[in-house]
């Protein structure tokens, strides 16, 4: 799935995987971290918070290597 510059795949089971599309940067998240950034992108979405702006109030951007 792409958002706003980023992609993100969830396998839905094991992990998380959320790239930055223009410099190629990404993190992976496993079990429980994976849920966890599942509950907290859900709970934005349902105040329409952004995909970009998630990423950086919940400090993911500083997994991006």
């Amino acid at each position: 799935m792409i958002i706003g510059g980023y992609t993100m795949d969830d396998d839905g089971v094991h992990g998380v995987t959320v790239k930055e599309i223009e410099a190629g940067w990404s993190f992976c998240l496993q079990g429980d971290d994976a849920q966890q950034f599942r509950k907290e992108w859900k709970q934005a979405q349902a105040y329409n918070i952004s995909f970009g702006r998630f990423l950086w109030v919940n400090e993911y951007t500083q997994l991006f290597q």
